[in-house]
């Protein structure tokens, strides 16, 4: 390989790693939330590649009636709290475009 060659290949290589990085955090940015709304509801599934908790949730006054959805957590350590079978206490936010899970705290 060509010195010219080897330096552009070598370039390409730490560019593609930084945009993958880039990728893979923005798929838990969901912007500002417009609403807040607080839920109580058991753990029954974690879907750990996508952070996402398949929740049996109580109504959410002002929001829905009550349910089992899933609700993607961004925040690794929010979404480490979790395990199945156990009863929370979360802030559910909600924009134009997302809705997910905060300060969550074990019932």
């Amino acid at each position: 390989m060509h010195r010219r060659q080897f330096l552009f290949v070598s370039g390409l290589v730490p560019a593609a790693f930084l945009a993958c990085s880039r990728r893979i955090e923005s798929k838990f940015e969901y912007g500002e939330p417009k609403q807040r709304y607080q839920m109580r509801g058991v753990v029954l599934r974690l879907k750990p590649a996508d952070r996402v908790a398949v929740i049996q949730h109580q109504k959410i006054e002002g929001w829905m009636e009550a349910m089992t959805m899933e609700f993607p957590v961004p925040d690794a350590a929010e979404y480490a709290k979790l395990k199945e079978g156990v009863k929370i206490r979360s802030t559910v936010c909600v924009n134009d475009l997302y809705y997910w899970l905060t300060s969550i705290s074990l019932d």
